[in-house]
């Protein structure tokens, strides 16, 4: 009997992602480049955020409390590291900064 994995199964109208779900720890990327972006609703999920150095701003957590985005886009890391936190909010003041949102099965 052929072995079967979970990705062989043919595809019908749906898309792959929507049929079988989303394989990796983030699903969707969200570029902030200015003013106020909030991570509730569609955009609900944000837990992971790139910032790459030179950016300016802040980031509000879902839990309470805002952390400037200059006390991560200084580390030798900045702009290639995903810094994971619960995101409910960031402000971009200058520079562009990537969150990502999280895929809720994959723990």
């Amino acid at each position: 009997m052929p072995e079967i994995h979970p990705y062989d199964y043919t595809v019908d109208n749906r898309n792959q992602f929507e049929k079988l779900g989303h394989p990796g720890k983030f699903f969707k990327s969200v570029t902030c480049t200015s003013g106020t972006t909030v991570f509730t609703g569609s955009n609900f999920g944000a837990g992971g955020i790139i910032i790459p150095a030179g950016s300016s701003g802040s980031i509000e957590l879902s839990g309470g409390g805002t952390i400037p985005l200059t006390a991560f886009s200084g580390s030798a890391n900045a702009g290639t590291a995903i810094i994971e936190l619960s995101v409910n909010s960031v402000t971009v003041n200058s520079g562009t900064v990537y969150v990502l949102l999280r895929n809720q099965l994959i723990r």
